[in-house]
This record gives C-alpha cells, sequence and structure tokens, in this order.
C-alpha cells in the first residue's frame, strides 16, 4: 500500500513482497536488492529493509521525488526516530513504515499523517506497542500501533475541551 496515492515508480527491494501492488507497472520488486537493474528503473520511491535503506544511504543515495519505506517483519524492532532522521538527510524525502507478514502480506502501514501505523490485518506487536483506536490525522478510522505519546496525549486533552 503506497501511503499516498498516485504511487510512483516503487523499487522494492525484498523478495519477500508478495502484496497486490506488486502487479503494477509503477511498482518492481528486485529479488537481490538494490543494484544496477534497480537504479536504471529509475524509482521515485525505494521500499526496503533498514539494512538495505541505510547501505544504500551510505553509498551515495538516489534522486527519489516521493518516499522511502521501511519494511520490517512481525516481532522486529521498529525504526527510530534518529534512523528516520537519517534516512530523511540522506534521500529527502518523507520516511513511511510498513510491516509485512511471513507470507508477504501487508499487516500495517502508516499514512501521511506520521501518527502510527494503521493495522490491516491483526498480528502480534511488541510489548510496547499499544493500540490507539482514536480518529486518525489522515481521517482513517482503523486502530494503530506506535502513536506517539505527545499526539495521543493532545487529541484526550482536546476531547476533553470539547
Amino acid at each position: 500500500m503506497y501511503p499516498v496515492h498516485p504511487a510512483p515508480r516503487t523499487a522494492i527491494l525484498v523478495p519477500w513482497f508478495h502484496g497486490g501492488l506488486r502487479a503494477q507497472r509503477a511498482l518492481r520488486v528486485f529479488p537481490h536488492g538494490w543494484n544496477r537493474e534497480a537504479q536504471a528503473f529509475m524509482p521515485g520511491s525505494i521500499a526496503g529493509t533498514i539494512e538495505q535503506l541505510t547501505a544504500i544511504a551510505g553509498s551515495g543515495a538516489p534522486f527519489l521525488t516521493h518516499s522511502v519505506i521501511v519494511l520490517w517483519r512481525p516481532g522486529q524492532v521498529r525504526l527510530s526516530e534518529a534512523c528516520r532522521d537519517s534516512l530523511w538527510a540522506a534521500f529527502h524525502v518523507p520516511v513511511f513504515e510498513q510491516v509485512i507478514g511471513k507470507s508477504g502480506e501487508l499487516l500495517a502501514a502508516e499514512c501521511e499523517a506520521h501518527d502510527g501505523l494503521h493495522v490491516v490485518e491483526p498480528f502480534s506487536r511488541g510489548e510496547n506497542d499499544s493500540l490507539d483506536d482514536s480518529l486518525c490525522p489522515c481521517g482513517r478510522k482503523t486502530p494503530r500501533i506506535g502513536v506517539t505519546l505527545g499526539a495521543a496525549l493532545e487529541r484526550r486533552i482536546a476531547s476533553y475541551a470539547r
């Protein structure tokens, strides 16, 4: 699921991605990661693991026009703010996160509001990932994990003020 539509030309760097978007011409899976073929594809967005994206950033990041999408699996550590900042500094585009299941299905995805990951399919979350079912600033009502404490507190205060 691309966070903002329409989806740009996107290079997906993991072989375990099998989402429905794979069939679209703008999206292409490069199972061996970033290479000359992926670079020749001239993506506006790149989706890969934090390790892949950090390696690309360290070797001279390509020019992107849209975003970087960090893909991770349940049980893995979420993206830290420091990692998010370093990816922003390297690629100069917004950074999003998505959780992909064992069968390649999308489990959760960050929206353009960057206020947690919208849960698409239930999965076992980390012990620090509470579920927030309040309205997201993007307008979607689906539960989210990883909502920032400051944003959750602001929403609670605003609801009491009404």
